[in-house]
């Protein structure tokens, strides 16, 4: 459309409502957001910017589909902040390659209490679902007492502690560190 001469002023492209520029693929709504950012100065980073999850979303889809670095990076570090599920969070990092997002999202999802959903598996695709499930399947927390005594004391000391052991899930394992074993799994 740019690099053509544009002809008759009757039918070019963009002139009017009438006759729009279609951009395939682009939502309305999503367009708006990403003027929205754009116009606001230095790329909606000055506070006062009315834009939640879903519409900030809109602004990092079109700014990566569109190499806007600096709107890209405004998008990232405000989601980064918001309350975004893990799920939506893991979608998102896979999607538009933001690699900040993806250990702290397994994470939350290894730790959660409740299983994953069949919706919630095919968003974030099989196999990064089998992962996350034998990630979340390999670890239980057990008791452990140590007893150590002294030469010097005829005292026996007793110390309880907790352990990882590979079996079956307990309630406990939610507040577990899974980083070293998600780095393994998904090559992190």
């Amino acid at each position: 459309m740019f690099l053509l001469p544009q002809g008759d002023c009757v039918t070019v492209e963009g002139l009017d409502d009438n006759k729009p520029v279609v951009l395939e693929s682009i939502e309305k709504s999503d367009f708006e957001q990403l003027l929205k950012v754009l116009l606001h100065r230095k790329y909606g980073t000055r506070s006062g910017l009315p834009l939640n999850d879903e519409q900030w979303m809109a602004v990092l889809k079109l700014s990566t589909m569109w190499e806007f670095d600096g709107l890209r990076k405004a998008a990232i570090d405000t989601l980064g902040y918001s309350k975004i599920n893990a799920v939506d969070k893991l979608v998102a990092a896979n999607r538009y390659n933001i690699d900040e997002w993806l250990l702290p999202a397994l994470l939350s999802l290894a730790q959660r209490p409740e299983s994953f959903s069949i919706e919630e598996g095919h968003r974030i695709g099989l196999e990064t679902a089998l992962k996350l499930a034998s990630v979340r399947e390999k670890l239980k927390v057990e008791p452990e007492e140590r007893t150590f005594s002294c030469p010097y004391s005829p005292k026996v000391h007793k110390y309880s502690s907790m352990r990882l052991a590979v079996g079956n899930r307990s309630p406990k394992a939610e507040k577990l560190d899974y980083t070293p074993m998600i780095r393994a799994v998904f090559g992190l």
